[in-house]
C-alpha cells in the first residue's frame, strides 16, 4: 500500500513538471492589429520555438515582428507595431480642393472629400475618394465653371452682353434690357449670374401699358397704384389736405402714351411756392421795379412802350412757383414815303413823309396822279400788330 502511494505520488510530480514545462509559453505576445505566422504558428511552443508575426491587412511594421521561446517564456527578438499603412498623396482637383473627413492622415483607410472654388461646380458624381492597399478609389472628381442658362427672352427685349459663339455666362456675368420703341420695361435692367447658376432676378417683359407708381399719398388720384393704364387712359389728381392751403404741384392731368409712358410726371402736394423774378414782357415793363423773390398771388403790373397797344389784364400773378397771366405789348405800323412809292399811293390827308398807326389804328390813301386804285373800295387800311396791307395803285 505504501509503495503504491509513493509511485502514484511521483506519477502526478512528473505530470506537474511536464505541465508546468508545457504550458510556459502558452500564453501568446499581445502585437495589436497583427496575427502569427502561418510558417510559424503551432499547437504547442516548446522553449526555443521562435514566431514571426504578421500585420493585419492595411497595417506594416517595418522589419519581421519576432518572439522566442525559453524557459521564462517569451522573449523579444525584435519589438516592432503594426501601424496603418500610408498612402501617396491623393491628385489635386483643378479648381477645387480637398479635406481629409475621416482619418487624421494620409493612411491605410482614411477618406478625403473634394471641394470646388468659388465660381465653380462639381460636375462628377463622387466627390470621395478612399485610400486602399495600393490605391486610391474613383477617379479624381472635376470642378467646372457655374454656368447660367440664357432664360426665356420677350421678343420686344433688346438683350446686352450675350456672350458669343460657344461661349458660357460665367458667375458674375451681367446682362442688360431695354425694350423696344413704344414699349415700357418692366421688371430688372440688369441680371447678374449667381453662385447657385441662377439669375439674380426674373428676365424682365415689355408692355405698352403705363404703370401708376408713385401716387403721392397727399394726392388724390382717379387711379391707384400698380394699375396699369390703357394708351389714351387719363389720371386726373387733386390735394387730399385742400383744408391747409396745400396746393397741387405739377399738372392735374396726365395722359398715358404710347410705349407706356406718361405725358408728364405725377404731381405732389404741398404748400405754395413763391415765385422768383417776374419774366420779362417784349416791348413792355414793370410797373415800378421788380424784387428777386415773390409770395404766391402776389401780382406785378406792366406797362407798354410808347404806341404799343396792352392786350391782356396787364398783369401777371405769382401761382404756386409760376407767373400766370397773358399779357403781350402789340406792335403799332409805320408808313414811309419810300413804301408808298412802291404802291404808287401817299396819305390823303397832309403830306407828311412818314406816319405811325397804333393797333387796330387807320390810315387812309390815295392815288398818284395818272394811276387808279386796284381796289377803291379799300383805300382806308388798319394796323394789325406791326403789319398794315398797302393798298396798290397802278
Amino acid at each position: 500500500m505504501r509503495l503504491t502511494l509513493i509511485l502514484l505520488f511521483l506519477q502526478l510530480w512528473g505530470n506537474v513538471e511536464f505541465s508546468l514545462s508545457q504550458n510556459v509559453c502558452s500564453k501568446l505576445p499581445d502585437v495589436p492589429h497583427a496575427f502569427i505566422s502561418e510558417d510559424t504558428q503551432k499547437e504547442e511552443y516548446q522553449p526555443g520555438n521562435v514566431i514571426h508575426f504578421t500585420c493585419d491587412i492595411g497595417y506594416v511594421s517595418g522589419p519581421t515582428i519576432r518572439y522566442v521561446c525559453t524557459d521564462q517564456g517569451w522573449h523579444v527578438l525584435f519589438q516592432g507595431a503594426c501601424n496603418l499603412k500610408p498612402c501617396e498623396l491623393p491628385d489635386d482637383t483643378p479648381n477645387g480642393y480637398y479635406e481629409i473627413i475621416k482619418g487624421e492622415d494620409f493612411v491605410f483607410g482614411a477618406t478625403i472629400k473634394y471641394f470646388c472654388n468659388q465660381g465653380y461646380q462639381m460636375v462628377s458624381k463622387d466627390d470621395t475618394r478612399t485610400c486602399l492597399l495600393d490605391r486610391w478609389t474613383n477617379h479624381v472628381p472635376i470642378c467646372d465653371h457655374i454656368t447660367c442658362a440664357l432664360g426665356e427672352v420677350h421678343p420686344r427685349l433688346t438683350v446686352t452682353g450675350l456672350p458669343a459663339a460657344n461661349e458660357t455666362m460665367k458667375v458674375g456675368h451681367q446682362l442688360r434690357f431695354r425694350c423696344d420703341d413704344q414699349y415700357t420695361l418692366e421688371g430688372p435692367e440688369v441680371v447678374e449670374c449667381l453662385q447657385s447658376g441662377q439669375w439674380s432676378k426674373a428676365f424682365p417683359t415689355c408692355s405698352d401699358k403705363c404703370k401708376v407708381t408713385g401716387v403721392s399719398p397727399t394726392t388724390v388720384a382717379s387711379l391707384q397704384n400698380n394699375y396699369k393704364a390703357r394708351q389714351g387712359q387719363i389720371i386726373q389728381f387733386r390735394c387730399l389736405n385742400t383744408w391747409s392751403g396745400h396746393v397741387l404741384h405739377g399738372n392735374a392731368t396726365i395722359k398715358c402714351l404710347a410705349g407706356g409712358e406718361w405725358s408728364d410726371s405725377f404731381p405732389t402736394c404741398g404748400p405754395p411756392a413763391g415765385c422768383k423774378r417776374p419774366p420779362h414782357l417784349t416791348n413792355g415793363d414793370t410797373v415800378g421795379s421788380s424784387r428777386s423773390q415773390y409770395q404766391h398771388n402776389e401780382r406785378v403790373q406792366y406797362t407798354c412802350q410808347n404806341l404799343y397797344i396792352m392786350e391782356g389784364t396787364g398783369y401777371k400773378t405769382c401761382n404756386n412757383g409760376q407767373w400766370k397771366g397773358e399779357i403781350r405789348c402789340l406792335k403799332p405800323c409805320t408808313v414811309n414815303s419810300e413804301t408808298m412809292s412802291r404802291h404808287n399811293i401817299r396819305f390823303r390827308y397832309g403830306h407828311e413823309e412818314k406816319l405811325y398807326a397804333p393797333h387796330n389804328g387807320g390810315l387812309t390813301f390815295k392815288c398818284i396822279e395818272g394811276t387808279r386804285p386796284v381796289h377803291p373800295a379799300r383805300m382806308r387800311r388798319f394796323c394789325v400788330d406791326g403789319v398794315m396791307d398797302l393798298p396798290t395803285c397802278l
